[in-house]
């Protein structure tokens, strides 16, 4: 009768091992999350961003890629064109952002007017802009929100060189206005150029190396901003603006943009 119980006893306790392992069905869902810092949330994931990446796998959507892949060739297609066209005028343009030379002007060595390539390299710039705060803000990407945020951000341009004229002219400061807005017109054309190649290869990598390109493109920003903000104070030194105005225009006009835009991506 005991040896009866003992049997019985580990007979029932013995149970197969595929039967007593439970995998969550969460486990086999699980995707890298590609916001990597602050002010972005590490702590969960974006599977709906799988989504808006070409490359993502086993969902591909052909006319999301084909679109992207428009826009790329569109977008090379004007950078070549500013460099071919245009020479010297990109050379120009960061040689006097970063060497802060006092006086230069934007000079092209091409038939086409110089106006020509400034619009068309700051536009260039604001849908490379637009494009990531789409990406970031919004996920999944759709076009109609870059195309949003580039008006939005031309228009906030436009208005920041027409209050730099009026300020200018109120204050008699003309010459110190137009030092501004070629600041503020340069350091725009720096920006969306140079982290340009790491925002469009957003739209091709795997997941995984995404985290490492925002951390490039956060880097870059930074430095270009650090630039612009120096030659800004620079400038309003120069012309012996007075301190009161000098915060005023920099927090209003400069710091406020990044802080709204901080509180988007959070």
């Amino acid at each position: 009768m005991l040896d009866e119980q003992i049997d019985s006893v580990i007979t029932d306790s013995i149970v197969p091992v595929s039967d007593s392992v439970v995998f969550p069905a969460s486990l086999l869902r699980e995707t890298v999350s590609w916001k990597p810092f602050l002010p972005f949330d590490t702590l969960t994931n974006q599977v709906e961003l799988v989504d808006g990446i070409p490359l993502s796998g086993e969902k591909m959507n052909i006319e999301f890629i084909s679109s992207i892949l428009i826009y790329t060739v569109v977008y090379l297609v004007f950078i070549a064109l500013l460099r071919l066209r245009g020479r010297g005028f990109l050379t120009t343009v960061y040689t006097y952002f970063f060497n802060r030379k006092r006086g230069a002007s934007l000079q092209s060595e091409g038939g086409i007017p110089n106006y020509f390539f400034v619009f068309l390299s700051v536009s260039l710039s604001f849908s490379i802009l637009s494009m990531l705060m789409a990406f970031l803000i919004d996920p999944p990407f759709v076009f109609f929100n870059a195309l949003i945020y580039f008006l939005i951000i031309f228009g906030y341009y436009f208005l920041v060189l027409g209050l730099v004229r009026l300020f200018g002219w109120a204050f008699n400061r003309r010459h110190c206005a137009s030092e501004i807005i070629l600041n503020l017109r340069t350091s725009a054309i720096v920006l969306g150029l140079s982290i340009s190649p790491f925002v469009l290869a957003l739209f091709y990598v795997q997941t995984s190396a995404i985290n490492m390109l925002l951390y490039v493109i956060l880097g870059l920003g930074i430095i270009i901003l650090v630039f612009r903000f120096i030659r800004l104070i620079k400038i309003l030194y120069g012309y012996r603006v007075s301190i009161l105005y000098m915060i005023l225009y920099l927090c209003g006009l400069e710091i406020l943009p990044i802080l709204v835009l901080y509180k988007l991506l959070e």
